[in-house]
């Protein structure tokens, strides 16, 4: 289910499909009262950060939240965004009927090993472990197969978390933490259902990008800063607990600093699979981690070892 390399056309086509939705339409075309904005908020602030139409999903993100003190309506144009995102992404995993043979058969591979690190907001993964009868959770203090997401998950919520910013709200019936002690919630018995109802605010979802120091759209707070941390740290204690480290499909994009160097420190002198068919993809994590032998697996997943028989 690729996300990142196809996100930003499968966003933009979702806008343009659903421009009438109320949580995005003010924001894509001209107004009278903004004479400023001839073609809306959104597609002036994309134009001003993206000039020649060449960034990708994240970096729109990133570039966006750079912006928005010099250019304030680049704040609306990130939170439209941010909330198609979440739309496109539940309209693909709702119509994923059946999981891929491919992640089947990497849960079967996942059952015998420490745990899953997925920097995907997807729920495949997941669905593919419960699928095998795999008993997975996300935290290694929950489960025996921990998937750790320090990106956050399409099914998290942030509930508890709202006491940073001055609002109270106690987690809906069926959520709970994702590991003791955590703001960070989900419906253990729905997994895989939308947490959020059309009404509620989607800044409660739990969807974090690279860059930030925060999990919402605000500066971070105690707890979104601690979640953060707890996150990364379970991240690196699986790696750290690891022989072997097997990396497919990430591509270690460089917008994204901090997971290149929390990831290049974790694995030094460890051995490092990289299951990736472009080259450039290969020699990158060679010039990174400087101090990992990487094995290259130049294959798709599909048609790697950890995907098919």
């Amino acid at each position: 289910m690729p996300l990142v390399q196809h996100l930003r056309e499968d966003v933009l086509d979702w806008l343009n499909k659903n421009a009438d939705d109320p949580r995005v339409s003010v924001h894509m075309k001209p107004l009278p009262n903004w004479p400023e904005f001839p073609n809306g908020k959104f597609w002036d602030s994309l134009r001003r950060v993206d000039p020649e139409d060449k960034r990708g999903f994240e970096e729109w993100m990133i570039d966006l939240r750079r912006q928005e003190k010099e250019y304030p309506a680049c704040v609306q144009a990130y939170r439209v965004l941010r909330y198609a995102c979440g739309r496109v992404l539940w309209d693909k995993q709702n119509a994923l009927v059946d999981v891929p043979q491919s992640y089947r058969y990497f849960a079967r591979i996942a059952r015998k090993e420490l745990g899953v690190i997925s920097f995907n907001w997807d729920l495949v993964c997941e669905r593919a472990l419960k699928t095998e009868l795999v008993c997975w959770g996300y935290s290694a203090h929950e489960a025996p197969i921990p998937v750790i997401k320090p990106h956050g998950s399409l099914n998290w919520t942030n509930h508890l978390m709202q006491r940073d910013w001055g609002r109270d709200i106690a987690n809906p019936a069926g959520f709970r933490p994702i590991a003791p002690g955590s703001t960070i919630s989900y419906m253990p018995n729905q997994p895989f259902d939308d947490p959020l109802l059309k009404d509620s605010p989607d800044n409660l979802r739990c969807l974090i990008f690279p860059g930030f120091d925060e999990l919402l759209d605000h500066k971070a707070g105690s707890r979104a800063s601690t979640e953060k941390l707890r996150l990364w740290n379970e991240a690196v204690s699986l790696i750290e607990r690891a022989d072997c480290v097997v990396f497919i499909g990430y591509s270690l994009p460089s917008y994204d600093s901090e997971a290149r160097q929390t990831l290049e420190h974790a694995c030094c002198s460890k051995v490092v699979h990289v299951c990736n068919p472009a080259i450039e993809v290969i020699e990158e994590f060679r010039r990174v981690f400087k101090q990992s032998e990487i094995v290259p697996e130049h294959f798709k997943f599909e048609e790697s070892q950890f995907g098919r028989r």
